[in-house]
């Protein structure tokens, strides 16, 4: 049967202290409602209604910026009355054709995995049941909703932990607030949900004493692992789950082949893909959909994120790289900085202090230091002297730079775009491109060369003139 999920993500979150929107804070260098969402495209739900409210554009933005294929629809609750409010909003957005299951789960619940969500959906149609939820058994149920059960082990209520009574309390199966019923019911029963309480809101939890109230049955699905379901409503508990998930991620890597030197340090994102026999140095962080390759060496105080790198390459400490791609056997660093659109065809050197940018450098090229080449195509065979620019932007537009292949690049050149070099180039040193360059030429841009014999201590004898007491002869 069709499956139709609900993700609630429009709460204020005000004991997190921000002016973000609580699902917008990062886990493993992404969006708290990244990790919320997958598992939910995991298990092919479609489609997937994200009901916000709080920062609605700005939730709506990222998350269509990451996952602008998906089916993902957006619910507005302009005013927060309560989940069961919340999951009126979503249902006014699932088309009245659909006649499938619907998923209930949390913007803020981003350890839910999609194997528990395959077993619980199982378990519900298996069951008859008109209405389930998920349920773990704790020693201590602190706040938790109680499940209470009648004498027949059937879900007979859920009671908040404020109304409960002493012997109720003390029940250790809570509820997680994840749900799953047919649209039906739920367009039905959300319709009948009240607000006579003491915050005036609507809650999920009245859709069990509804179907109860119906004769339809509620059934309980137990979960083993209670940290799928814990919510993040502070820092201290983002900082919990950012270090559990940190933890398994980094030990998941290490089974597969990869070196950690200190995994204390090492932030590495839940989508990244790392091959084996790669090692990662200390104080490391590897974002976004990157793809590591093997035999790859990242010595340490690196941010990288959404990049590619070959196998065999070697990035050495201090680097910045984003939105790029490092073909195989390269050598990086130290302190270079690789922006987005930056492509290593493989076996580049791009050395200390040296910045690209949207530029294309090909086989076996060299950059070793010092150098800025932004907007360029750089060919094979190429070496690039220190201190070499090209000089991309005139104050309102980019422009392209092309150098050929087995060219010798000069130290101290401003190649002024747009401009082209030809293969086989020499640029002498200090030189000033201002025109395309043909095949196997040597450019120059040279001034003469003049000299003043005396002028040194002459110089100096002015400036001792102008000391206090100093000598007045000139």
């Amino acid at each position: 049967m069709p499956l139709a999920a609900i993700t609630l993500a429009a709460g204020l979150g005000t004991r997190m202290r921000s002016g973000r929107a609580k699902v917008l804070h990062e886990l493993a260098g992404e969006p708290m409602i990244f990790h919320s969402l997958r598992p939910l495209l995991a298990v092919r739900a479609n489609p997937v209604i994200v009901v916000v409210g709080h920062q609605a554009e700005q939730v709506q933005a990222v998350v269509r910026g990451a996952f602008d294929s998906a089916g993902i629809r957006f619910a507005h609750q302009d005013v927060q009355r309560g989940t069961g409010h919340a999951a009126m909003c979503a249902m006014d957005c699932l088309p009245r054709s659909f006649e499938g299951q619907v998923l209930i789960t949390y913007g803020d619940m981003p350890r839910l995995q999609p194997g528990t969500i395959s077993s619980f959906m199982r378990a519900h149609g298996e069951s008859g049941a008109a209405l389930s939820f998920i349920s773990v058994k704790l020693d201590d149920g602190g706040a938790y909703g109680r499940v209470v059960r009648d004498d027949d082990g059937q879900v007979a209520a859920i009671v908040e932990a404020r109304d409960a009574t002493p012997d109720q309390r003390a029940i250790g199966e809570i509820n997680t607030g994840v749900y799953a019923a047919s649209a039906a019911f739920l367009r039905s029963a959300l319709g009948a949900i009240g607000s006579g309480n003491a915050q005036g809101e609507y809650y999920l939890t009245d859709l069990v004493a509804i179907a109860r109230g119906r004769g339809l049955m509620v059934n309980a699905f137990v979960a083993a692992d209670f940290s799928e379901f814990a919510g993040i409503n502070s820092r201290e508990e983002l900082a919990a789950v950012n270090a559990d998930l940190r933890a398994a991620i980094n030990a998941r890597l290490m089974a597969s082949g990869v070196t950690l030197i200190d995994p204390a340090t090492a932030y590495i994102g839940e989508q990244v893909e790392i091959g084996i026999d790669t090692i990662i140095g200390p104080n490391v962080q590897i974002l976004g959909r990157s793809r590591i390759g093997c035999g790859v060496r990242i010595d340490g105080t690196a941010w990288l994120s959404d990049v590619v790198i070959g196998d065999r390459s070697h990035l050495k400490i201090g680097i910045r790289a984003e939105q790029c791609r490092i073909g195989p056997d390269c050598e990086v660093g130290p302190f270079a900085h690789l922006r987005e659109g930056t492509e290593l065809e493989g076996r580049n050197r791009i050395g200390n202090f040296v910045e690209t940018k949207k530029a294309r450098i090909g086989w076996g090229t060299k950059a070793s230091h010092l150098s800025y080449l932004g907007d360029a195509s750089v060919g094979r065979e190429t070496n690039v002297g220190c201190g070499v620019i090209t000089v991309n932007y005139d104050g309102y537009e980019k422009h392209r730079t092309e150098i050929g292949d087995r060219c010798m690049v000069g130290c101290d050149t401003q190649l002024i775009a747009p401009v082209k070099v030809g293969n086989d180039v020499y640029v002498a040193s200090g030189t000033t491109i201002l025109r395309d360059v043909p095949d196997g030429c040597l450019v120059m841009s040279h001034h003469p060369q003049r000299e003043k014999p005396g002028w040194t201590a002459n110089w100096h004898q002015r400036h001792k003139a102008n000391q206090p007491g100093g000598d007045s002869e000139s």
